[in-house]
């Protein structure tokens, strides 16, 4: 299995070249608002470098989120595109399931969660079963006060909230905290390889036209798609 994964969720622009579960070629790089002009080549760039063409790809990977809505529209159009023209399917993952397996050798309850601006934040908690990390309850949404009041004991979060919120979470009473270093606040290259060979062997591809960017914002995202079919 040949797999082109990215990521234009965050900050980073993630780009994935793997076989299997192992990274042949990866882009990691700080490209805040400049994903839609750095995709394409560095996708080429990779390429290249591996001396593997497009059609030697066996299916392709995409975060769908949440996180950045317009990165994550330039992610997945290029996906689709690549999906469509290539006759291949597609591999979806969550952001927060990525960061949150950044952290999988932890013994405690995993909390991964990601600046929703507004003064929210996308969470997601996770648990260990047999060695795999399992999720417990649906993405999360909200205030930082509402998601942490519900949790207890050793909770070890993760993510790029953790430097908005860490005192307001370090002074909640029913939890007893630790944080995952910001180097794993994102989707890591070897995550993402591992993650993609997993849904690969279990099935779990889908076609282009069933991709869809996991907002959690759905009705600000309505409003706005209303808003610029009415301006045209």
């Amino acid at each position: 299995m040949i797999c082109l994964a990215i990521d234009t969720s965050s900050k980073f622009l993630c780009i994935v070249l793997m076989e299997k579960n192992r990274v042949l070629r990866k882009y990691n790089q700080n490209k805040d608002r400049a994903h839609g002009q750095r995709l394409i080549p560095e996708i080429q760039n990779i390429l290249k470098k591996e001396k593997i063409s497009l059609q030697a790809l066996d299916c392709i990977g995409i975060d769908i989120g949440p996180g950045s809505f317009t990165g994550l529209r330039i992610g997945i159009a290029a996906i689709k595109g690549l999906s469509l023209g290539l006759n291949i399917p597609i591999i979806r993952l969550s952001s927060l399931d990525l960061i949150a397996n950044n952290c999988i050798d932890s013994e405690k309850t995993i909390c991964s969660i990601i600046d929703a601006k507004r003064k929210q934040v996308y969470a997601a908690i996770f648990k260990i079963s047999k060695g795999k990390l399992k999720r417990q309850g649906k993405y999360f949404l909200g205030p930082i006060a509402a998601l942490i009041e519900n949790l207890n004991s050793n909770v070890l979060f993760c993510g790029d909230a953790i430097a908005l919120y860490k005192q307001q979470i370090m002074e909640c009473k029913n939890i007893n905290p630790s944080f995952a270093e910001d180097k794993l606040w994102y989707a890591t290259p070897d995550t993402f390889a591992k993650l993609c060979y997993q849904e690969y062997q279990n099935k779990k591809l889908i076609k282009a036209k069933d991709i869809v960017p996991l907002y959690l914002y759905a009705n600000t995202c309505t409003v706005r798609k209303k808003q610029e079919n009415n301006d045209k």
